[in-house]
């Protein structure tokens, strides 16, 4: 008896000291602060809640802060594979995912770097063409110049992509159990699918409350907006 007794409290204040780490993560969150980590605590502690919407929600705010947020990524892709949409997420080819995990794990603060490397790389090959003895043939120092170049504007091209995604991010999350796609925007129109929460939506357009939708899959519909939650405001 007193054996129960006392693991009985100690799975109290257990979950005491949990519900007040839980409050002390989402003060910091209301008080703005952004942050990877913060946001994949409370993904974690949203999805041992059972509020898998929430959870979805807040890895993806991770991961929009640093894509290449390995654990944020896990769990996202864990809590997709339990979804009860896990099938309309498309199964894309081996070489397509080789290439979006290459670019997930180049998050802006490695292109940043790699940025710089380049062009310290391309002002390098720059003098050494400029001072190459004029008597020899420039071919190979030019074909180095070239090469850094190029490597240096597709660098540059893909931070600037990576920022526009980032900044227009339009993904969001249903948070309800379950919700109806409309046809239209308003309660009596023909309902298009039914989804469960935590599946990703991508926000097209905005009408009043309601928000133009894409499904992973790609097929679209109207939905309220009070049933989604934003990864960026």
């Amino acid at each position: 008896m007193k054996r129960c007794f006392l693991i009985t409290l100690l799975l109290l204040l257990f979950c005491s000291l949990c519900a007040s780490e839980f409050e002390k993560l989402k003060a910091l969150d209301e008080q703005g602060l952004q942050n990877p980590d913060l946001y994949y605590n409370l993904g974690v502690t949203y999805w041992q809640t059972g509020q898998s919407g929430m959870a979805s929600l807040y890895f993806l705010k991770a991961l929009h802060l640093d894509s290449a947020h390995k654990a944020a990524r896990e769990n996202l892709n864990y809590s997709i594979r339990l979804s009860k949409d896990r099938d309309l997420y498309p199964q894309r080819l081996f070489l397509v995912r080789v290439f979006l995990e290459v670019y997930d794990f180049m998050n802006m603060n490695r292109m940043a770097v790699l940025n710089l490397g380049l062009l310290i790389l391309s002002s390098l090959s720059l003098l050494w063409y400029i001072n190459y003895d004029p008597a020899k043939e420039r071919g190979l120092p030019g074909l180095v110049l070239g090469t850094m170049l190029c490597l240096l504007l597709i660098s540059v091209s893909v931070s600037a992509f990576k920022a526009y995604r980032i900044k227009g991010n339009r993904q969001a999350v249903l948070l309800e159990e379950s919700a109806e796609l409309r046809e239209n925007p308003e309660d009596s129109a023909k309902r298009v699918a039914t989804i469960h929460e935590g599946v990703i939506l991508d926000i097209r357009k905005t009408a009043g409350d309601w928000l133009f939708v894409n499904l992973p899959n790609g097929d679209g519909g109207w939905i309220n907006g009070e049933l989604v939650g934003r990864v960026r405001q």
